[in-house]
């Protein structure tokens, strides 16, 4: 029986779509360069895994990028949540969720930058717990920040429902013995027939 209810940030609970923010702030001809140099490279990885600091990633980076794009570029990566704005509509799921007895945690690749930020996304004052994998050196799809994630919250596996927009971290997940579901393009009404078809109803 599903107890817990567990979210992603990034594509579930916040707009995070790196092709999106480079088309609407950049002109086509750095659209590539940027992709692969910033969102695109390893940089992310580091950052959320907590092997990184900010101010480390923008040294490395802005040397690879054209010089006209460094400034707009240095400023998303010292705040990129001002470019990923909430999604209402996933408040309103949780807050129905939560009201009727389930309990809701937050499972993220993020950076330390989320810190700074949570508290401007609404959906995450509804939350019981954060694990964050900057603070654990781990990542989504290891099977080691699964379980860790478990241990702190002393939450069994079989009782939680995990929902991230990245195929690859469903599939740790469900490896680790969650249940999951993809979710993509704030679709809301068959991530509800998922959960009630796992016996969570709201």
């Amino acid at each position: 029986m599903i107890k817990n209810v567990v979210f992603d940030m990034g594509g579930v609970l916040i707009d995070f779509n790196a092709r999106k923010t480079i088309t609407t702030y950049f002109p086509r001809e750095y659209h590539d360069v940027l992709m692969q140099e910033v969102f695109g490279s390893e940089l992310w990885h580091k950052l959320d895994s907590g092997h990184l600091r900010h101010d480390e990633a923008i040294s490395i980076v802005l040397p690879r990028i054209p010089e006209e794009t460094r400034p707009l570029i240095k400023e998303m990566l010292s705040d990129f949540y001002s470019y990923m704005p909430p999604f209402p509509e996933m408040y309103e799921l949780i807050k129905r969720i939560k009201e009727a007895g389930y309990n809701v945690y937050l499972l993220s690749n993020a950076t330390p930058r989320f810190f700074d930020n949570y508290l401007n996304i609404p959906a995450l004052s509804l939350m019981d717990g954060f694990f964050i994998s900057c603070v654990y050196k781990m990542l989504k799809p290891q099977k080691e920040i699964y379980e860790a994630f478990c241990n702190k919250f002393s939450l069994n596996p079989e009782e939680c429902f995990f929902i991230d927009d990245m195929p690859q971290n469903i599939e740790g997940a469900k490896n680790y013995g969650m249940k999951g579901f993809v979710f993509k393009n704030l679709d809301i009404k068959n991530l509800e027939k998922a959960l009630n078809a796992e016996g969570v109803i709201f």
